[in-house]
């Protein structure tokens, strides 16, 4: 069962895997507010992986104690495992499926400047890739280990998100400072399962079809 998209959210949602563009995010981030609490009831994760609001919280103070919490990583992102996932393991290279979300001052600190749920369907790229434009390359880096059903929450440094450029709204201001670190959410949908492929990707339906198709859960009888 494909997810019904509103109508007043087609414009913002027909180009999933494009980059945000500069005229669009102030419109964008707004849209993002009420839809983003709108689905904040179809998380992709399973009953058992949710938390509470008060054990996000405490995980939310991790990044800002004198030693924060996770892996640090050579290149500086930090990789917190909020649930590991018992799905199929995905290596370099391969397309996996992820919800998003990307904060300038912490998780949950506000709507987020970016987000797989403004398109209504995971977010797909080559694991280990680097990045694709839209996605900051330290995000790439930090799901590389996760599996299926895994959730994590990554901290990214500025040079491995939006670097000097940061994410402007096209109005001489930012969601995303020139050179602010990010906070970033992953949950990956499909990491080998072929779930997101059958229902996003399905054969014989034009690449351009393919974009049109939506679901957040990859599941059918679910959104």
């Amino acid at each position: 069962m494909l997810f019904v998209v509103v109508a007043g959210l087609l414009p913002a949602l027909l180009v999933p895997n494009s980059p945000p563009r500069e005229d669009s995010l102030s419109r964008r981030s707004c849209l993002g507010v009420g839809a983003l609490a709108a689905l904040s009831c179809c998380s992709p994760l399973p009953a058992h992986a949710r938390m509470s609001a008060e054990e996000m919280d405490a995980r939310d103070l991790w990044s800002r104690t004198g030693e924060p919490k996770g892996v640090v990583l050579p290149s500086g992102v930090r990789v917190i495992e909020m649930y590991e996932g018992d799905g199929p393991l995905p290596a370099k290279g391969d397309r996996v499926w992820c919800h998003f979300k990307v904060w300038p001052n912490g998780w949950r600190s506000g709507p987020p400047a970016d987000s797989s749920f403004l398109n209504t369907r995971p977010y797909d790229w080559a694991l280990g890739s680097g990045g694709d434009g839209r996605l900051p390359a330290g995000a790439d880096e930090g799901a590389v280990g996760m599996r299926e059903g895994g959730w994590r929450r990554l901290v990214v440094p500025a040079k491995l998100a939006y670097g000097e450029a940061g994410l402007p709204t096209g109005r001489n201001a930012y969601l995303i400072n020139p050179n602010q670190d990010v906070y970033v959410e992953l949950n990956m949908v499909d990491g080998g399962s072929g779930k997101c492929v059958r229902t996003l990707a399905p054969e014989g339906v034009s690449e351009r079809g393919q974009r049109a198709l939506r679901s957040i859960s990859c599941e059918l009888g679910k959104p």
